[in-house]
C-alpha cells in the first residue's frame, strides 16, 4: 500500500531488478553491500528552502490574527490575497498559465481596499536577502503612476508594517462612521 502523495516503485528491491539494470546499479556502487538488505537505495530529500514562501505565510497568519482580534481589520484581511505568479513550473504549465494571463513582474500580494489617494496596495514579498527583478521594479513604478500603492518588502515584518500603515486612514474613516 502506497501512502497518499508517494509514488509506487516499480521494483521493490535490487533482486527484483532485471539483470542488466542490477549490474548497472552495482557498478555505480549504489547497490547494498550486505545481502540482508535488498531494498532500493534512494537519495535523501533536501528540505525545501523557500524563505519568501515562509515569510508570506507568516504575513498572512499575522493579518488573519489581527482581523480576529480587531474587527476593523476584518474586511482588509479578507480582501488581501496572494497572486500566484512565480515559482518553478514545467514548460507546459508555464505556457498554460501565460495563456491564462500570468504576467512576469506582477507583485505577490494585493489588498483591494482603497485607502487615502490609492486604489489598492501591491506588496512584493522578498526574503531578507532577496531583490526585486527589473520587471517587478517597473510594475511598482507603473502601479504608482496609476494610483496604486506598491512596495517591495524584505520579510513578513516589513510587509505587515506597510500593510498596517497603508490601512491607517481607511481604519480611521471606518471608525468615525461607527
Amino acid at each position: 500500500m502506497v501512502a497518499k502523495g508517494q509514488r509506487a516503485l516499480r521494483y521493490t528491491s535490487t533482486t527484483a531488478l532485471p539483470e542488466r539494470m542490477r549490474q548497472m546499479v552495482e557498478a555505480q556502487g549504489q547497490a547494498s553491500a550486505t545481502p540482508a538488505s535488498n531494498s532500493m537505495p534512494c537519495a535523501p530529500r533536501k528540505p525545501r528552502r523557500d524563505s519568501e514562501h515562509n515569510e508570506q505565510v507568516v504575513f498572512f497568519n499575522r493579518i488573519r490574527t489581527l482581523a480576529l482580534n480587531d474587527p476593523r481589520y476584518a474586511a482588509p484581511a479578507q480582501r488581501t490575497f496572494a497572486i500566484p505568479n512565480g515559482g518553478g513550473r514545467s514548460k507546459r504549465e508555464a505556457g498554460r498559465l501565460k495563456a491564462e494571463g500570468v504576467t512576469a513582474g506582477v507583485l505577490d500580494i494585493f489588498c483591494s481596499i482603497a485607502a487615502g489617494e490609492h486604489h489598492g496596495l501591491f506588496i512584493e514579498m522578498k526574503s531578507m536577502t532577496g531583490f526585486a527583478s527589473r520587471e517587478q521594479r517597473e510594475f511598482v513604478s507603473d502601479s504608482l503612476q496609476h494610483g496604486y500603492a506598491a512596495v517591495v518588502c524584505r520579510g513578513a515584518d516589513a510587509a505587515f508594517a506597510a500593510w498596517r500603515t497603508y490601512l491607517e486612514s481607511w481604519v480611521l474613516v471606518c471608525s468615525a462612521r461607527s
